[in-house]
């Protein structure tokens, strides 16, 4: 074996990296080294016998040698001009048929013992260059070509020179034959070897094919499973949030009524549904979010904001959540205004929350303090928004599953602070969405400090509806949306019963579109208190021709409804010249405010809706279409005048 190798190391020198390991032309490249290394060494004996049996060797015994030792000179020559291998190989085919010919001129002729040689010279041909159309052309050429010339030197002489008597000549013939068979054994063996490697190579191909195949179908088995999954968490969440709609809305309506009564001892039960329907909707909200983020579904909604104005924004929701547990909350801005950045505001937010909601949580009769900086760095302006707090602290094992989903520090932090161990997970993956990410430094007993680093610019089925033209079912539709509101009001007392199609006062008319009855009496109640008319319908296909008739200032719309969406709905409206200009405001468990946006929506609200969130939507909506009114209206004065 060590023979072998060095063999192999001798033979590479001469490759010098010209073809690719394993490839097709590096095992033809040194397939031809190798014979014409050790080809010479099988031919000599029949030069050296030759020599010794013929009384008159010169010139055709040493001819016949310079031939076949020119054989090693063609490794170097290939060494050094590897880019002519196609006509070195070539070359070396001549010259072996010139040798085999040359031999047999001179002893034997036709009957020559070294004409057997002839049948190695295509085998080597095919061996080197491969066994194209053009090699086999050539290679039959070059054999026809030298057989003809064989042939015209026996007509010129008109016989075949005598140098050994043919009888004489048993054994040359042995010898040839041996040297031929050995030379084919070597090559023939060589290319069994090339042949086994390719096989083992074709075995693990298919192993590795068969493999791929398994992994190929736990993939798709994995993505059939997502899906599911994907499917129940959203099948999930409407059927969990549409109750929530009612427990959230209503004991916010109650508690409201219940303060005005001066009913103190119903308030702080009120106030306890209230906040378990709000962490219900948390959770919810948190783990919908994490799927959606694992399946590369979640939209970055990016738009330039004042980062001055955000961290008060921040402020007002985070000094009560300090408070609950006396804590102090300072905010450190530093000397220059922070500026405008261009990112998600809403989910900057929610991750800006969750780490100074985790802070108040873990800290009591303490401090926490949020401080803003803004760099600049090579790659642009980056924000530093840290959390300081005083609390518990984390210990350095702990930190190291932090950011992992449905993890806390330990059992007995979970069982006495609770939590679902999201929001952490959540807040970090939604900073990798904007192109950042939170880092975090703590010592047990000393207290945390996270930190948030973001770039300040962040790097990261319709149907058609019946008739374009207001029908004579359009009375019918206002009559059963009108019968819908009488019905649902004779449950509940102290609203007013006015017409919707003839607000009084100038009151702003809403269209409300939702299949879900409880919300629709949910929200009437709500607009009612706020002074708005309110008509409702739970039928999704006559939307547009309620609004083409009762003409409403804003549309509120539900997304996920049966048999007809409010994404069909949507484009309805949008595509009628009389409904377009009418301001729509999605209201929907669907997070999809970036397509509800592209799609013509005004803004979107998630259910369960929050009442101050719904009202500033509404108002905001109302304010283009009422400065169009008063300006319509100034225009008829002046036209009169």
């Amino acid at each position: 074996m060590k023979y072998l190798d060095r063999l192999d190391s001798f033979v590479d020198w001469f490759v010098a990296g010209q073809a690719r390991p394993g490839s097709n032309e590096h095992r033809r490249l040194r397939m031809f080294l190798i014979s014409h290394l050790c080809g010479p060494f099988l031919g000599h004996p029949i030069t050296a016998f030759l020599y010794a049996r013929d009384p008159h060797p010169w010139p055709h015994v040493f001819v016949l040698g310079a031939s076949i030792s020119l054989f090693w000179a063609f490794p170097l020559l290939v060494r050094f001009f590897p880019r002519h291998y196609t006509a070195l190989a070539l070359l070396s085919v001549q010259n072996l048929i010139f040798a085999i010919l040359w031999g047999s001129f001179h002893y034997g002729g036709a009957s020559s013992p070294f004409l057997m040689w002839l049948l190695v010279v295509p085998l080597l041909a095919f061996f080197y260059l491969g066994s194209s159309t053009t090699t086999r052309l050539v290679v039959f050429i070059q054999i026809t070509a030298a057989l003809g010339a064989f042939y015209l030197a026996y007509l010129w002489h008109q016989t075949f020179p005598v140098h050994i008597p043919i009888e004489n000549m048993v054994g040359v013939g042995i010898i040839s034959a041996m040297s031929a068979s050995m030379y084919v054994l070597m090559m023939a063996s060589y290319y069994a070897q090339i042949v086994d490697s390719q096989s083992e190579l074709l075995r693990e191909i298919q192993r590795h094919e068969a493999t791929l195949k398994e992994l190929t179908d736990a993939k798709n088995e994995a993505e059939r499973a997502n899906g599911a999954k994907s499917e129940f968490l959203a099948k999930m969440s409407h059927e969990l949030r549409t109750p929530l709609n009612a427990v959230i809305g209503y004991s916010e309506i109650l508690l409201e009524d219940a303060e005005l009564d001066g009913r103190g001892e119903q308030i702080g039960d009120l106030q306890k549904i209230s906040a378990a329907g709000k962490h219900l909707l948390s959770m919810v909200n948190d783990i919908l979010d994490i799927s959606k983020i694992e399946a590369g579904k979640m939209d970055l909604f990016l738009d330039d904001f004042d980062l001055d104005k955000f961290v008060n924004e921040v402020e007002i929701t985070s000094r009560p959540l300090a408070a609950k547990n006396t804590n102090a909350f300072l905010i450190d801005r530093g000397a220059k205004p922070l500026g405008t950045v261009h990112l998600d505001a809403t989910k900057l937010r929610q991750a800006v929350l969750n780490l100074i909601s985790n802070a108040a949580k873990f800290t009591h009769n303490g401090e926490i303090t949020m401080r803003l900086r803004r760099h600049k760095k090579p790659d642009g302006d980056w924000i530093e928004i840290a959390v300081f707090d005083t609390g518990v602290g984390i210990s350095a094992e702990q930190l190291k599953s932090l950011f992992s989903k449905f993890t806390q520090a330990n059992a007995r932090i979970a069982s006495k602070y609770g939590g679902t161990g999201l929001g952490l997970a959540l807040s970090q993956n939604l900073c990798r969405l904007m192109g950042g990410e939170i880092t975090v430094e703590s010592r047990a007993g000393v207290g945390s400090r996270f930190t948030i680093h973001l770039p300040a610019i962040a790097r990261p089925q319709e149907e058609e509806l019946a008739n374009d033209k207001p029908s004579d079912d359009a009375d019918e539709l206002v009559a059963l949306a009108q019968g819908d509101i009488t019905s649902r009001k004779q449950s509940y007392a102290g609203l007013s019963e006015g017409e919707v199609t003839q607000p009084k006062g100038g009151k702003r008319r809403i269209l409300i579109v939702d299949d879900d009855r409880s919300f629709l009496e949910l929200a009437e109640r709500l607009l009612l208190k706020e002074g708005f008319s309110a008509i409702s319908t739970n039928l999704p296909r006559s939307a547009r021709q309620l609004a083409r008739t009762v003409r409403p200032n804003v549309i509120l719309l539900d997304i996920l409804m049966p048999d007809f969406d409010g994404w069909a709905v949507l484009a309805a409206l949008k595509g009628d010249p009389v409904t377009a200009p009418i301001p729509v405001v999605i209201l929907s468990v669907v997070d999809e405010r970036k397509v509800a946006m592209e799609r013509g929506a005004h803004a979107v609200v998630a259910k369960p809706v929050d009442r101050t969130e719904l009202l500033k939507a509404v108002n905001d909506a109302c304010k283009p279409a009422r400065s169009k009114a008063t300006r319509r209206q100034a225009d008829a004065k002046a036209a009169v005048g």
